[in-house]
């Protein structure tokens, strides 16, 4: 049987490292938003066993490495799965972005599996196996507007945000760990007001929301290029711009098609990834 699924991006509406919890893991607040830039994964069984993984970008791990490897393993072993599964990737998300691509691959492989294998597993059963591959799995199982908490596990429904995004990938890349390391040793940074967002996020004011929203991320991640993006992104007409997740992508929040394509347009003279997508639920 063969499965295609559409494995979609995230970005933060905003992100806060709150506090370093007993097991030395970060603990997060943040508002998290699908939107419809996507890999396609194809999940297709097999009569010999194994797992076998292929990706039409050369620079993408396709062994253990690789969260939709992990994703295909986890769930044949926790459903008593013989046959062998077959994935293939196409790369749309650029990677070290801060977009969740691997984890949006991930999660496209467990939902594959589960229409392939229906009642193997639980839905909770399968946000558990989410969660043992990376903290931002579960979210894009879930999709849609959602905050989420602690490592990212914890999450409530936020009402639907609807825009259009430009999305733009600098040169530079940045690892997710070496970010967290910068934060353990910052001596002092800036916090969005947690509570002054999610009061009006949870009534869905979110122009109202957003003055309240950063990314802490943003003081601590050596990216040159991000204040001349959000500046070409508010100069676009963006009454939004920030970091996503821990970078390099940087994303504007537009109210229609017209002013985020003329921005995106500019963009595009200066960075080679611009993309131009909506939210989705």
């Amino acid at each position: 049987m063969r499965i295609e699924k559409k494995a979609f991006a995230k970005i933060n509406l905003t992100l806060d490292i709150t506090s370093v919890l007993p097991d030395r893991y970060h603990g997060i607040f943040t508002a998290m938003q699908t939107v419809d830039l996507c890999d396609g994964v194809t999940v297709e069984t097999t009569q010999a066993p194994g797992i076998s993984l292929t990706c039409d970008n050369g620079t993408i791990p396709c062994d253990e490495r690789n969260t939709a490897y992990k994703a295909a393993a986890f769930f044949t072993e926790a459903a008593g799965i013989t046959e062998g599964v077959r994935i293939r990737i196409e790369k749309r998300i650029p990677s070290q972005a801060g977009l969740a691509g691997g984890s949006a691959d991930a999660a496209a492989v467990l939902r594959g599996l589960q229409e392939i294998y229906p009642g193997k597993l639980s839905e909770q059963a399968l946000f558990d196996i989410a969660f043992r591959i990376g903290a931002d799995v579960p979210f894009c199982l879930a999709g849609g507007t959602r905050l989420c908490l602690n490592k990212g596990e914890v999450m409530a429904a936020l009402p639907c945000l609807e825009a259009w995004v430009v999305i733009v990938k600098p040169e530079e890349n940045v690892s997710t760990k070496e970010a967290y390391a910068r934060f353990d040793s910052a001596a002092e940074l800036f916090h969005p007001n947690n509570n002054e967002f999610l009061f009006y996020a949870a009534a869905g004011e979110y122009r109202k929301a957003l003055a309240y929203a950063c990314n802490t991320f943003e003081a601590l991640c050596e990216v040159p290029s991000g204040e001349v993006i959000k500046s070409a992104l508010y100069a676009g007409g963006a009454y939004y711009a920030a970091m996503s997740g821990s970078g390099s992508a940087f994303f504007g929040l537009f109210e229609d098609e017209a002013h985020a394509q003329v921005a995106a347009e500019a963009l595009r003279a200066s960075f080679p990834q611009v993309f131009v997508c909506r939210t989705t639920g």
